[in-house]
C-alpha cells in the first residue's frame, strides 16, 4: 500500500511537516492501519490529523471523530512529568522511591 492509497484528513501547520510526512510514513513504511494525532503549541492547534481504517480489513475509514480505546495512557504522562521534575533537579531518578 502507497502513501497515496492512504485516506488521510486534518490539518499540519507547514511548519511541523515533518509531523505529517512521519505520520503518512507509519501507514506506507511501517504497517499501521490507523491513527490519528493532535498537537497544541503555545494554546494554538497546529497539528491535527487522521487517517487509515478503523478496521483490519480496511473497510472503515478513520475519521476526525473515530473513538479508541486508549490503554496504559498514565504511564507515559507520570513518566515523562518525572522526567520533566529530574531536569529541573526537583526529583533524583536514582533515589529511591520511599524518599519521595
Amino acid at each position: 500500500m502507497t502513501q497515496s492509497d492512504i485516506p488521510v484528513g486534518g490539518y499540519c501547520d507547514p511548519a511541523f511537516s515533518a509531523v505529517e510526512e512521519t505520520f503518512h510514513e507509519n501507514f506506507a513504511t511501517r504497517g499501521e492501519i490507523g491513527a490519528g494525532v493532535c498537537v497544541y503549541k503555545d494554546g494554538e492547534k497546529i497539528v491535527d490529523l487522521w487517517g487509515g481504517h478503523r478496521d483490519e480489513a480496511r473497510t472503515q475509514p478513520w475519521n476526525e471523530d473515530t473513538i479508541v480505546l486508549m490503554n496504559s495512557v498514565a504511564k507515559s504522562m507520570c513518566a515523562l512529568a518525572v522526567h520533566v521534575l529530574a531536569d529541573r533537579g526537583q526529583v533524583d531518578l536514582d533515589a529511591p522511591v520511599a524518599q519521595y
